[in-house]
């Protein structure tokens, strides 16, 4: 399996933004769920993720368990897994969050299916990690006060600073616990989209050795 790095920060850090400029300016190869990666080749996925975030998440404990709620989510990482494994090897590859971002919200959600997140783990991990740093205060601006929130993105029934804030603070350090051991670059999130992408295009480059 090619080598890879993972890019992981919290909600509203612009990973979607950075992802898209290393694809385009920094010919690196993107592995991603979200909707602009996966729309047009993976479909099912696409719909996967739209549905478990509208429909399961907001219903676990009434139609759906935490159990079943974590095991519908295992396709979309190991969707991600497959497409770093059949990635070219003489550029970099980069993938959006990889498994870390969804296992540390379910456990902070009290989504808990501890043989899932075992298989997670089990997973090949990245060469590194690029973390993308923001304060709550700045994500929640960048959100419109709330209003582009979904529900998998703060606690409580309804979106609002507080339930926003308390989640994306104690992301941080559960993720840093998750990727304990691996190498970790953190970028300022809040610097101009230029910076970041060099910065992080810098980092990709320097990972990639020539054969």
């Amino acid at each position: 399996m090619t080598g890879f790095w993972t890019l992981l920060g919290p909600d509203f850090a612009g990973k979607s933004t950075l992802l898209r400029q290393l694809r385009d300016e920094r010919a690196c190869q993107v592995v991603s769920y979200d909707d602009w990666c996966v729309a047009e080749r993976f479909p099912a996925i696409r719909r996967l993720r739209r549905e478990w975030v509208l429909d399961v998440y907001p219903r676990v404990g009434e139609e759906y368990s935490p159990a079943a709620a974590v095991a519908m989510l295992r396709p979309i990482v190991r969707h991600l897994h497959d497409q770093v494994a059949g990635a070219a090897d003489d550029i970099p590859v980069i993938v959006d969050s990889y498994y870390y971002k969804l296992l540390v919200k379910c456990r902070l959600l009290g989504l808990v299916h501890e043989r899932t997140f075992a298989e997670w783990r089990a997973l090949p991990q990245p060469d590194g990690v690029i973390y993308l740093d923001l304060p709550p205060e700045v994500a929640w601006e960048r959100a419109q006060w709330g209003s582009r929130l979904n529900a998998f993105e703060h606690y409580g029934p309804v979106p609002g600073w507080e339930g926003f804030a308390e989640l994306q603070s104690r992301m941080r350090p559960a993720i840093m616990e998750e990727i304990a051991g691996l190498p970790l670059v953190v970028l300022d999130a809040r610097a101009g989209q230029r910076t970041v992408a060099a910065e992080a295009g810098r980092v990709l480059a320097s990972a990639v050795v020539a054969p």
